[in-house]
């Protein structure tokens, strides 16, 4: 049992440096880290992608809170953005929940890798661009309010059937489609995924209750509280940190590391 709540608690450290550093909410790494943890403990295989992405999501509510306080900190929040995107996002999740809920886990995992590759992918190709600025203090933005409602709601389907909170693509979304220098869109992104979490978790609860494959789990709904509170313990003491040193870093280097996060997980997300 110790052993268990350590490798979780150091799956939360990481990931909340993680969700800090690229605006992810961390759970880009915690679905894998989840899917072989459950697979360790002999869950039936086709809940293991379920109960991962709906725990993922639910330890992302307080990783994202703790970044996002550090961004805010920084005055690296696009507020407006925050609510449109925030908005639309969060609908589209809890709609998507019941989808992903009654959904082979076989297609979530594959889904998981489309997504995750494409994003990692897209951002290596576009390389550096005029945008990327790491001096904001007088940087203002001018976003086209439906743009920034249409892609919430993508984003927001993508959350609730990766158990990512939506990062891996807001953050290139509001860097190459709305011009969004990479630094705050990483800030605004920590903030958005906060609502989509929230949705997507109670989602996953709702569309859990009752069936009979999770009667003997101890979860609620798919939500595994008993795994997360250990991960959630873990990546809120780091979330503000990675938040901190992706604001000293340069946002051409910031682009590359996510880009080579997002494949190098695809990958081990593939062979698993």
């Amino acid at each position: 049992m110790f052993w268990k709540i350590s490798l979780l608690f150091v799956s939360g450290l990481f990931a909340g440096f993680l969700a800090g550093f690229f605006g992810i909410g961390g759970g880009i790494i915690l679905v894998l880290i989840l899917m072989y943890y459950y697979s360790g403990i002999g869950l039936p295989p086709d809940l293991i992608p379920k109960i991962a992405v709906a725990t993922s999501l639910f330890t992302i509510i307080f990783t994202s809170i703790s970044s996002t306080i550090k961004q805010y900190e920084n005055k690296n929040i696009e507020w407006k953005l925050t609510f449109t995107m925030g908005f639309a996002s969060l609908i589209s999740a809890f709609a998507g929940s019941k989808l992903a809920s009654i959904v082979s886990g076989s297609f979530i995992k594959t889904f998981i890798i489309v997504v995750i590759i494409f994003a990692g992918i897209r951002m290596l190709l576009t390389g550096d661009s005029e945008v990327d600025i790491d001096d904001l203090t007088n940087y203002k933005s001018n976003v086209n309010p439906f743009s920034a409602v249409v892609w919430g709601f993508i984003t927001g389907i993508i959350s609730v059937f990766a158990g990512v909170g939506g990062g891996i693509l807001l953050v290139p979304v509001m860097n190459h489609f709305m011009k969004i220098p990479i630094k705050r869109a990483i800030g605004t992104s920590s903030s958005i995924i906060i609502l989509t979490s929230i949705f997507g978790t109670i989602g996953y609860i709702i569309n859990g209750l009752g069936r009979p494959e999770l009667a003997n789990l101890g979860t609620l709904g798919f939500v595994d509280y008993t795994a997360g509170i250990p991960i959630i313990l873990g990546s809120t003491l780091t979330g503000r940190l990675g938040a901190y040193v992706s604001y000293k870093t340069k946002s051409k280097l910031l682009k590359k590391f996510f880009a080579l996060l997002l494949i190098t997980v695809a990958i081990l997300t593939f062979f698993k």
